[in-house]
Parts: C-alpha cells; structure tokens; sequence
C-alpha cells in the first residue's frame, strides 16, 4: 500500500474517517467486559502514575523499563484490541493500518489529559 499524507487521507476518506475514528475512540474507551475493563482500570492507572503513555503510532507504550506484568498484560491487550479496530477501519477505507493508527494516535493524544506522557515520531517521551 502507498503511504499517505494526512492531507491525501483526509480528502480520499472525507467525513467517513472521521466518523469511523470518532466511533473507534469510543470503541477503545468503552469496555465491554470485566477483563477489557480490568486492562483498562490498570492503563489508566499507570498512566496516572506516568509508567504508560500514548505513542504517535497509535500505540500504548511503556516510558519504562520497570512496570509490573499487570501493567504489561494490560498494555498488551489494549493495544491488541487497538490493531484490531485499526485493521477494521483500514480495510473499511481501503488505506493502510498505519495511516489508520496515526491518525487515531493523533486524537488520542490529544484527548488525553494534561500530564500524559506522550512518545513523538522521534521516539522521545515527552509530558503533555
């Protein structure tokens, strides 16, 4: 697939995108079992605690080394749960996972409260 600027995304996709990533968001914040609830609770936690932040990919991410295996876990799932939704809008849009997951990265990053740790393109953890 070719990569797309966000300008080309935006007008090859229009309003649909939005609405589809708009919907993913919610998708992502809205749990739907005790588990996803569960990994969610921890997420948000260690978000708070500044050992999880968002990352321009779209992913959550660790800013360090040392977080327990719960944290983990949960990390993993939600962000498994993230490719899915990705993956489903991609293929909905006929775009690539990737422009999917940066676009969303950008509007999870900035609904995310002010002290989040977020990781730029360049690969540093910044607090927002």
């Amino acid at each position: 697939m070719m990569k797309l600027t966000k300008k080309t995304l935006s007008l090859l996709l229009g309003a649909t995108l939005v609405v589809g990533a708009v919907s993913a968001v919610q998708i992502l914040d809205a749990p739907v079992a005790t588990a996803q609830a569960s990994a969610k609770s921890i997420v948000d936690a260690a978000k708070a605690s500044g050992e999880v932040g968002e990352q321009a990919d779209g992913y959550l991410g660790l800013v360090g080394g040392n977080v327990s295996s719960g944290v983990r876990a949960a990390v993993n799932e939600i962000n498994i749960r993230r490719k899915f939704v990705y993956t489903d809008l991609a293929r909905q849009q006929s775009v690539s996972v990737e422009a999917v997951s940066q676009l969303m990265a950008e509007k999870l990053i900035a609904k995310a409260p002010s002290g989040t740790w977020i990781k730029d393109g360049s690969g540093k953890w910044l607090r927002k």
